[in-house]
């Protein structure tokens, strides 16, 4: 098991991109732990402990720095954080930016890259003192160029992937990668929901972005740091 032994932060833990990850990452043997604000679903825990070992959660606001301190400080004060995997985010489609109130910009700044700040932030000095780490956040292919309508989205994906770049230059020489996956749409029930007319076939799925994530978390792939990784599948 790639992962025996090793305690993983899943932020967005709960969702259903996070969930995949979580139960990928214990499937390998790790000690997983999941930031969210809300726990997983009573049947899919349990499922995962059957199969597994039980998660652990923590009720935790990632747009909050006091709250991100002290997940931060609770996990560190019994565990050493060997990976982080960076799952929480949202996405909203529209308005154009000049009728784009600026609540929505705000909303989606700090839910997709104010969250990924402030856990590198503080999960980094930990790293350091351990000589090793591993993080992968979930940027998108909407992060690499100005697509119509989802200005707001497609900024906070492009600061994720500079912040992953400046911090895998900052740390490289304390055996801590940091790399972003670039997905374009995920197969997810809530997004089957808001485009019901589309070819699922061709999206990404849950699986399939777990598993790079693990890939790029394992000491398989300690020589890739600062890269962004496209997951895109036929779509």
């Amino acid at each position: 098991m790639k992962f025996a032994k090793k305690n993983v932060l899943v932020t967005g833990g709960s969702g259903a991109i996070g969930s995949e990850v979580v139960r990928k990452f214990a499937s390998e043997g790790a000690t997983v732990i999941i930031a969210d604000q809300s726990p997983l679903p009573e049947n899919e825990s349990e499922h995962i402990s059957k199969l597994y070992s039980e998660p652990i959660f923590i009720q935790t606001d990632l747009t909050d720095e006091n709250s991100v301190k002290n997940l931060v400080q609770t996990i560190t004060s019994n565990h050493d954080i060997h990976v982080l995997a960076q799952v929480a985010g949202g996405f909203r489609f529209g308005p154009a930016i000049e009728d784009m109130p600026e609540t929505d910009w705000d909303d989606l700044l700090d839910l997709n890259l104010k969250s990924v700040f402030l856990m590198i932030k503080h999960i980094i000095p930990f790293m350091k003192a351990q000589n090793y780490g591993r993080i992968v956040s979930i940027a998108a292919r909407s992060g690499l160029r100005g697509d119509p309508m989802v200005g707001h989205y497609s900024v906070s994906k492009g600061g994720v992937i500079l912040l992953s770049q400046t911090v895998s230059e900052e740390v490289k020489d304390f055996d801590i990668t940091v790399n972003t996956v670039l997905p374009s749409i995920v197969d997810t029930p809530a997004n089957r929901l808001a485009m019901p007319q589309s070819d699922f076939s061709k999206w990404v799925s849950t699986t399939d972005l777990a598993n790079v994530m693990l890939f790029l978390t394992s000491d398989d792939a300690r020589a890739i740091s600062g890269a962004s990784i496209p997951v895109y599948y036929r779509s």
